[in-house]
């Protein structure tokens, strides 16, 4: 059996909400295996956004391990997760937050131009593919503030996967219905690792090759 792309062992983590309580997940351990479609179901508040923080590198876990191929990443220096995570994870959250006097364009190459490593041509072939991936071509030069909430959320879609992670994190995403699809094209094109955010039903745990429930912090099958 190949061994799982990321794996969590008895994570711990507790952090403050504002205006709420704390949030906080409790041992829990879980396995995600490269292309698989993956739903992390959950009422509001169970902890699973905290638990897909910490399983993307965004968060240190209190106590827990956090195991990329097979390396544990607390052996890492900051410097080296952020590095591990800005190669080999994509996030799409609630939130699409764009820059609205730049273009759907110039907002989509963001991520690349921020990491740099490539040429011009390559950034721009990556741009071009992942604007076609979710079809986004026609729109690539209107500006960001001009879009329509739809074309917001996919092309924070877009953003996500324009350097092509090996592991997709999605936060429950607005348009559900619209980036579900796509997200299910990563895994069966790509062979991308999906762990979707989602809550007790929806297009994601339809779509999902398996679903883990967490309640009060605490995940399982």
């Amino acid at each position: 059996m190949n061994t799982p792309l990321l794996r969590c062992r008895e994570v711990h983590c507790r952090r403050p909400l504002w205006r709420e309580g704390p949030s906080e997940v409790r041992g829990a351990s879980a396995d995600f295996g490269e292309a698989r479609f993956h739903a992390v179901a959950g009422e509001e508040g169970c902890g699973k956004n905290l638990f897909l923080h910490v399983a993307g590198l965004l968060e240190q876990p209190d106590r827990g391990e956090i195991i990329f191929e097979g390396g544990a990443t607390s052996a890492l220096t900051p410097a080296g997760r952020d590095e591990l995570r800005q190669k080999n994870f994509g996030f799409v959250f609630p939130a699409c937050v764009l820059l609205p006097s730049l273009s759907l364009l110039e907002n989509i190459a963001f991520p690349v131009l921020k990491a740099g490593g490539s040429s011009d041509e390559e950034q721009a072939e990556h741009t071009l593919a992942a604007l076609h991936f979710c079809g986004l071509e026609d729109v690539a030069q209107v500006s960001a503030g001009d879009l329509t909430a739809t074309q917001r959320a996919i092309a924070a879609f877009a953003r996500a996967i324009i350097h092509r992670p090996r592991i997709l994190i999605v936060e429950s995403a607005a348009e559900e219905e619209l980036l579900v699809p796509l997200a299910s094209r990563a895994v069966i094109e790509w062979g991308t690792t999906v762990i979707w955010g989602a809550g007790r039903d929806g297009a994601a745990v339809r779509a999902a090759d398996r679903v883990l429930t967490m309640r009060e912090g605490i995940i399982g099958e």
